[in-house]
């Protein structure tokens, strides 16, 4: 854990170019993996321009955060901000040119005080992905901790505050795309603001959405809410237990999700109907959840909150054959106490 654990403190933009102190070394592939993922993307045709300016607009107005740890992180990684703000906004550039560009696989569910997913990604970021322990004076002595990747800000796939409110996303195509926050900036702002998943899902009705994917929510009095997120819409469902994959469940998209997406809710489904305290370590270690190359998203780690006593289960690889490592709340955030096969 000591190589995956990163510790930065400070306002957003110092915990930004934090990354990069913490990990000189990773600055190349940090690099190389953002403009290789823009390379790889659309041409900057009018529209992508059109959408990127009013979403820098809106964010400015919405998150002021997210653009000053992004500018950090630029800063950090020798890097222009407008690559990073480009590349976090990739996927809604695919979905309005009706090209989705990744087959994300993303697996997550909320149930009993436990927020869990396994985590799909580009393979590349299996070298960047690292666990962050986020301190910020302005939080009057709160913190975060989530897994993420070098070279994105916050909440760049799921974690969990020090009360106790955990949030994981997963990626959804949609063609509702319009000017709001950018669900990753969402992520962090949640973690930041919010104690409680009737907070959360406030402050997300208050907002307007840049649209794509959605978020499960879970918390210590055991509230668990999954939010499916569109620009002209969102969807929220509650209950003792809610499990998302890479597909709306409240209304079809005309964008289609990946093939396995209803594969791997249904087996979700089953095992929480089964029994919601079933071992989420184990649940995330079953297939089809795990997946593996050729999948252009292999699972890249299992993340397990544990919104109760605020400690967490991570594997740095994929749940099934991967040793996973405890870490648990202290006075200064968290610490790592033991590993388990």
């Amino acid at each position: 854990m000591s190589a995956l654990l990163v510790t930065l403190s400070g306002d957003a933009y110092a915990r930004g170019r934090g990354q990069a102190e913490a990990c000189p070394d990773m600055a190349g592939a940090v690099r190389e993996a953002i403009r290789g993922r823009l390379a790889e993307g659309l041409a900057p045709d009018a529209r992508a321009r059109r959408f990127l300016d009013a979403q820098r607009e809106a964010t400015s107005r919405l998150a002021p955060e997210a653009l000053a740890e992004i500018e950090g992180i630029a800063d950090g990684f020798g890097l222009d901000p407008e690559e990073v703000f480009a590349f976090l906004h990739l996927g809604c550039l695919a979905d309005l040119a009706r090209t989705p560009a990744d087959a994300d696989g993303c697996s997550a569910f909320s149930s009993l005080g436990v927020v869990a997913k396994n985590r799909d990604f580009r393979p590349e970021h299996r070298a960047l992905q690292r666990l962050f322990l986020h301190r910020d004076p302005a939080w009057g002595g709160g913190a975060v901790l989530c897994l993420g990747s070098l070279g994105a800000p916050g909440a760049f796939s799921s974690g969990i505050n020090s009360d106790g409110l955990a949030v994981a996303d997963t990626q959804i195509a949609t063609a509702d795309h319009g000017p709001g926050i950018l669900r990753y900036f969402l992520m962090s702002r949640l973690l930041a603001r919010c104690t409680s998943v009737e907070q959360a899902l406030a402050e997300i009705a208050a907002l307007p959405h840049a649209g794509g994917g959605a978020l499960v929510l879970g918390d210590a009095s055991g509230a668990a809410a999954a939010v499916e997120l569109r620009h002209r819409r969102v969807d929220i469902r509650r209950g003792a237990w809610v499990a998302q994959t890479n597909h709306f469940t409240a209304a079809p998209d005309p964008l289609p999700p990946p093939s396995h997406s209803t594969a791997r809710l249904a087996v979700l489904e089953a095992a929480l109907a089964a029994d919601p305290a079933c071992d989420p370590r184990a649940l995330l270690a079953t297939q089809p959840l795990c997946r593996y190359a050729p999948d252009p998203s292999p699972t890249l780690a299992g993340a397990v909150w544990n919104c109760r006593d605020r400690s967490a289960w991570i594997a740095d690889g994929p749940p099934c054959s991967t040793r996973w490592a405890r870490c648990v709340a202290d006075g200064r955030g968290w610490r790592e106490v033991h590993a388990s096969a």
